[in-house]
């Protein structure tokens, strides 16, 4: 954790997720066009979602700031993840631990 100059703090927390329920991410299906040119058969790109569960214990260190809110925090983490779910479908819980407790 560094102090800045004006009394704000930066640092990087450890996000561990644990989530109970599937979540939503891109996939891309490619598929023939139907105005394949003279060149061969192009495809084009059919914007598709899949959803799967996140291996349990999952981690992930986000770059903060002592004034980034809870819902920032959960926009970075979906975004890492490309998750396409609405971010207020999640919550952000401090947990703390003490000798491994």
């Amino acid at each position: 954790v560094f102090q800045n100059k004006d009394g704000s703090y930066t640092g990087f927390i450890k996000v561990q997720l644990k989530l109970v329920r599937p979540v939503s991410v891109p996939a891309t299906k490619r598929v023939p066009s139907l105005q394949a040119g003279r060149s061969g058969p192009r495809t084009q790109g059919v914007k598709r979602r899949t959803s799967f569960y996140l291996p349990k214990g999952t981690v992930k260190h986000l770059h903060i700031f002592s004034y980034t809110r809870a819902s920032e925090v959960i926009d970075a983490l979906l975004r890492k993840f490309t998750v396409l779910d609405n971010p207020r479908k999640f919550a952000l819980f401090e947990r703390s631990e003490k000798d491994e407790q």
